[in-house]
């Protein structure tokens, strides 16, 4: 964990602490409960909890009353609204949760702040978009952006961030299978990208909400309502994109089938989900019209996967589908979510690290494709992207070592392993059933290790579905059957 990210976990657990007190503590008291159970922080220095506990009067997020030693805190109402979620420091899951951005969504911050994401020129550039949108001149779809593109000689994406990413994303010293990596961060991958990408569009689940929802099935009041389909969409698209990524490419059929996912029960017309569309869309404080004619939207949407397919840099490639498949708007709608997941693919298949947009303030991520829309500039929208991927990296830190390690045990009983299984489904055997014929296989054949070789056989069990049943020795309508009456008995 980086100095930055300790700073930003501490200031979590202070809030959270506040927030349980529901009423004002002294920096002894707030001291005392860091260290209890609940918390289990290390001590934490009074000077170092007194800056912390600055730094969070002086953002808004926490009011203090009385002087001196008479001080106290509590939480500031406005830190209900902004976009501090709570993480404690004793979570032991696989997945903790992670302070939001302050230059989110919910920041009020101007549109070109101190703190931007943009260099001098794109900052200059972005002024544009400071003139009211019916002021600015009318622009439509340009295919010249895609016609004059021409694969691994035109460049999106130049040199220094080119090298910067990928020194940032490499997370394997060699080949292996497509989408290990993305496999072995899915649960953290989830949930950052069903956020991240939802909270662009403007859903306002909270990052804990989320995590609630895709993990738990708990939703913000109970509702099943728009906001929680978009974020079970994006679960399903992912879980799509990682679990296929040795078979699928960007190819039209795979981007319809993404964008179906995606767009599920979320469009009035059910039919227009994986469809090219065939009305007018328009796009809302923007003076670009996008292309309106339904053929040329499928030739354009081919021709740019074609062009996709052919560049072999994974950063270009991946920044040119966001881009374009953006500026196309070849669906009625849910486009962006889908150039945002489509432009994972070339990541998750070659084992980078994946883009999640953690970090990507909602108002820069919509500037910078605006401003390309109207222009056909990509430097600022690049920039957003460089920030975005490099902010993602930064949140991965799995060890490259110990995630392309091979466990030879694993591989040493796979056989065996395929052959209880097999037996297990064509049995229909559930329950405790399940453990008492692991235990007699692995005595009847000499397993060493039986609890070792028991564990991994019972997790793979839970993680089978349809598309990973090849070598059991079982039909498709067996391996159904077994999973409902599994259900029934969970």
């Amino acid at each position: 964990m980086t100095d930055k990210q300790k700073v930003a976990e501490l200031k979590d657990i202070i809030l959270e602490v506040l927030i349980d007190a529901d009423t004002p503590l002294s920096r002894g008291n707030i001291s005392a409960l860091l260290l209890s159970s609940k918390y289990q922080l290390k001590p934490v220095s009074p000077k170092t909890l007194q800056r912390r506990l600055q730094e969070l009067t002086e953002a808004g997020k926490v009011e203090s009353s009385g002087n001196r030693s008479a001080k106290k805190y509590a939480l500031a109402n406005s830190a209900l609204t902004i976009t501090t979620t709570i993480t404690t420091a004793s979570s032991s899951s696989d997945y903790g949760i992670a302070e939001e951005t302050e230059h989110g969504e919910y920041s009020n911050t101007d549109k070109h702040n101190q703190n931007s994401v943009f260099s001098n020129a794109s900052q200059a550039k972005l002024k544009l978009l400071d003139t009211p949108s019916f002021a600015r001149k009318k622009t439509a779809y340009n295919s010249d952006l895609i016609d004059n593109y021409i694969p691994n000689k035109s460049q999106y994406i130049n040199n220094e961030m080119r090298v910067s990413m990928r020194k940032a994303g490499v997370r394997f010293d060699k080949e292996l299978a497509a989408g290990t990596y993305a496999k072995n961060i899915v649960q953290r991958l989830l949930i950052d990208l069903s956020y991240n990408s939802s909270r662009l569009e403007g859903n306002t689940y909270s990052l804990l909400d989320t995590q609630k929802l895709l993990e738990r099935g708990v939703t913000v009041d109970d509702s099943l309502n728009e906001e929680a389909v978009m974020i079970l969409n994006h679960k399903e698209a992912i879980l799509f994109l990682v679990e296929n990524a040795q078979e699928i490419s960007v190819t039209p059929f795979v981007i319809r089938n993404l964008h179906q996912l995606l767009a599920q029960d979320l469009l009035n017309n059910a039919n227009a989900c994986g469809r090219v569309r065939q009305i007018e869309v328009g796009i809302s404080k923007s003076a670009y019209t996008p292309l309106n004619n339904p053929q040329r939207l499928e030739e354009y949407l081919v021709l740019i996967l074609r062009k996709a397919q052919q560049i072999t840099d994974p950063f270009e490639q991946s920044f040119f589908l966001l881009i374009q498949l953006s500026y196309l708007q070849a669906f009625e709608d849910v486009n962006k979510r889908t150039a945002r997941l489509t432009c994972n693919i070339p990541f998750i298949k070659m084992n980078l690290c994946p883009l999640s947009f953690v970090d990507v303030a909602k108002e820069d991520y919509i500037n910078s494709l605006l401003y390309f829309y109207e222009t056909g500039d990509t430097q600022p929208a690049a920039e957003v992207f460089n920030l975005a991927y490099l902010s993602s990296c930064e949140k991965y830190t799995i060890v490259k070592a110990s995630l392309g390690h091979i466990d030879v045990y694993r591989v040493k009983y796979r056989r065996e392993r395929k052959a209880v299984l097999g037996d297990i489904i064509r049995e229909q055997l559930t329950g405790n059933d399940i453990e008492l014929t692991l235990e007699r296989y692995c005595d009847n054949n000499q397993i060493e290790e039986k609890d070792k070789f028991i564990s991994i056989a019972i997790t793979e069990l839970n993680n089978l579905h349809s598309g990973a049943i090849i070598g059991l020795g079982v039909t498709e309508g067996m391996f159904n059957a077994w999973l409902e009456k599994q259900s029934q008995y969970l």
